[in-house]
């Protein structure tokens, strides 16, 4: 096999990025379809064979670690046979440029701030009225998803913690990032444009997690991971984001858990808060968001001039 086919982190000429075995759009639906089937229907069936509806503490444990496996066997595995089919090489959707210390803390302070942002809209969200019976069917489904994420996530010791953020943090950052950002955005901005691409690859993320109430946040998380991924030329940024992203929640739910419900400004703590509080971290936070964004930008520009380069080169 040519050594060029194994190398991931070799610069790809201009061009190659575009190269694919078939049409992008049918084959990112057709992995879409196949990927989804293989984790929620096989991983799901099989962790429910082995643990049954009942989530406990005396079966988390098992659950973590089938959650796990899973994302390895049926997330990452698939999605890099499907990058190696459709691109030749994993390079192509894959690029491990290893970026500057300054994009990677740019990019960590607007997703800590941006998710103080997201709940902080959580918490209006929750002030939607309803109708009575509507109501109540959708806070029997919330509580049931919250419950299920609470138990998944928290942590009660530094060793839990460890393990737990192993699994909700490092894990989902390294298996969801290859398949969303590599695979299904790679081959949507082949198919329509980089612009597009990093869009629709954000939406399709939210969409895919199955969690209505988690929608809107997940979306502005999913587009901002694909936006600097597109930025960067680099898989390794949107891993780290998406790292943090989860392991704040991880450590939120272990400090809640330590310190008797005190929480980590709005980290599952907007029931404790006013809406003017709420409010005051949300604007705060959103000019963070902003001035690390615009930050950001500046830093990556001579990367974007690249990309717009290579792309104009293509168009041609």
């Amino acid at each position: 096999m040519p050594e060029e086919m194994l190398n991931t982190t070799a610069p790809l000429p201009p061009g190659a990025e575009r190269r694919t075995t078939y049409a992008p759009v049918p084959f990112v639906l057709i992995a879409l379809v196949v990927i989804f089937v293989l984790y929620q229907g096989v991983g799901g069936v099989t962790t429910f064979l082995l643990f049954g509806t009942q989530l406990t503490r005396e079966s988390i444990f098992g659950i973590r670690t089938a959650t796990m496996v899973s994302q390895f066997l049926f997330l990452l595995i698939p999605a890099l046979l499907f990058i190696r089919l459709q691109h030749g090489s994993l390079g192509a959707a894959l690029p491990m440029r290893i970026p500057k210390a300054a994009e990677t803390i740019l990019v960590i302070l607007c997703v800590v701030s941006m998710q103080q942002v997201l709940e902080g809209y959580l918490y209006f969200q929750d002030m939607i009225p309803l109708p009575e019976s509507v109501r109540e069917i959708v806070e029997i489904l919330k509580r049931t998803i919250e419950d299920t994420v609470k138990l998944i996530g928290e942590s009660r010791s530094v060793p839990e913690l460890l393990y737990v953020m192993l699994v909700v943090a490092v894990t989902p950052a390294i298996c969801e990032e290859v398949f969303f950002r590599g695979l299904v955005q790679q081959g949507l901005s082949v198919a329509t444009t980089p612009v597009k691409g990093f869009v629709l690859t954000g939406l399709i993320f939210a969409f895919y997690h199955l969690n209505p109430f988690l929608l809107v946040p997940l979306a502005a998380l999913g587009i901002l991971f694909s936006y600097v991924r597109y930025r960067s030329n680099t898989i390794l940024i949107p891993v780290i984001a998406h790292f943090v992203n989860n392991g704040i929640s991880a450590f939120g739910f272990f400090w809640q858990q330590r310190n008797a419900g005190g929480s980590l400004l709005l980290e599952g703590g907007e029931a404790n808060v006013s809406p003017e509080y709420v409010l005051g971290v949300m604007v705060v936070s959103a000019a963070v968001c902003a001035v690390s964004f615009v930050s950001y930008r500046i830093v990556t520009s001579t990367l974007e001039a690249q990309a717009d380069s290579q792309h104009t080169e293509l168009s041609i």
